[in-house]
């Protein structure tokens, strides 16, 4: 059932009630599963305005659940209860943006500058390594001290290119290369353990499921079925895989993360594309539709569910959330399970 909308007075855009928003995205709760524990539902809908081609889409969450995307060389923040709104503005053309508690680290080309939330004053930058061409797409995750960063060259006229991965402290100017030049962009995560990511062998064959410590060691476990969405939930791993020599099905795996040691695999809907987890669970999305994912029991099986149209991805944080594009407008829904 849907939650009961305010309504947001977007920044970039025409003000939008959530429930026009909701109607427009074509987002509408069904019942849920007999066996689901709980029921996804929705909250607000906030329009983002025109954020351009979603190759470039990069949101992310603080600790506390509140968002943050950028459009331009402006960065903003949206909270469930409240409309977008800018928080900074920067010179240049923003790549990735992430938040702490108390700070927001913003990507610009190859410089991640540290700024204060409470006066937008910059704390420190660090220079990341080059790349074999201008970055034209990047990504960036804050977890207590450490900084994981990754860049990619990549554009829609030279197509697919792989990214590089670096990892800096906040009370350091040291950048420490962790990959280069054979990351899977955009399909990582990380914890207090690490950064979860996959990349290519030296010939650039499948590949690796990788885990790198905020110490520097990294792990690597052989997987021939990434690139795949990746996601991290109550100590595991996951993948939303395409398996090839499985008759090209697609699968849920999981890994532990202590170790990267197998956990489970179970068959799921061809058409599902994105997963995401967080504190109330795990969250997959693709062909109309979103889903809670049973892990604990009866692995892989749906609990509730909802349908979503003109869905692009979910938020990756501790609040859950779906990104919708609607005639070229960005909207962001809250979600979350109720009962």
């Amino acid at each position: 059932m849907l939650a009961t909308p305010v309504l947001a007075t977007p920044v970039l855009a025409t003000t939008v009630s959530a429930m026009a928003a909701l109607a427009l995205s074509g987002l509408v709760a069904v019942a849920p599963a007999q066996a689901a524990p709980a029921t996804l539902s929705f909250g607000n809908t906030y329009d983002l305005g025109h954020l351009g081609s979603s190759f470039t889409y990069q949101f992310a969450e603080d600790p506390a659940g509140d968002a943050y995307y950028f459009l331009g060389s402006a960065v903003y923040e949206v909270k469930s209860e409240s409309a977008p709104r800018a928080i900074l503005h920067v010179r240049g053309t923003v790549l990735a943006v992430a938040a702490s508690a108390s700070d927001v680290f913003v990507d610009v080309s190859r410089t991640v500058t540290e700024y204060r939330i409470s006066d937008h004053r910059s704390v420190r930058s660090w220079i990341l390594p080059r790349s074999p061409s201008a970055p034209t797409s990047a990504g960036l995750y804050v977890v207590g001290s450490t900084v994981w960063a990754w860049t990619d060259w990549a554009t829609d006229q030279s197509g697919f290119q792989y990214a590089s991965v670096s990892r800096f402290t906040t009370g350091s100017s040291a950048v420490h290369k962790v990959s280069s030049n054979n990351v899977y962009p955009g399909d990582m995560a990380a914890d207090a353990s690490g950064l979860y990511f996959q990349r290519v062998t030296k010939n650039g064959t499948n590949g690796y499921l990788a885990h790198a410590t905020p110490g520097g060691s990294i792990h690597l476990r052989s997987d021939a079925n990434i690139d795949a969405p990746l996601a991290l939930h109550n100590g595991d791993v996951y993948l939303l895989a395409i398996h090839e020599s499985q008759g090209g099905k697609t699968y849920l795996d999981s890994f532990a993360e202590a170790n990267l040691a197998p956990v489970n695999s179970a068959v799921e809907w061809s058409k599902f594309t994105d997963i995401a987890g967080n504190g109330e669970g795990l969250f997959i999305l693709g062909g109309g539709k979103m889903a809670l994912v049973l892990t604990s029991f009866d692995y892989g099986q749906l609990g509730s569910r909802a349908d979503v149209r003109h869905a692009v991805v979910l938020l990756p944080g501790p609040a859950a959330g779906v990104v919708t594009v609607v005639h070229g407008t960005t909207y962001l829904t809250w979600a979350g399970l109720t009962g």
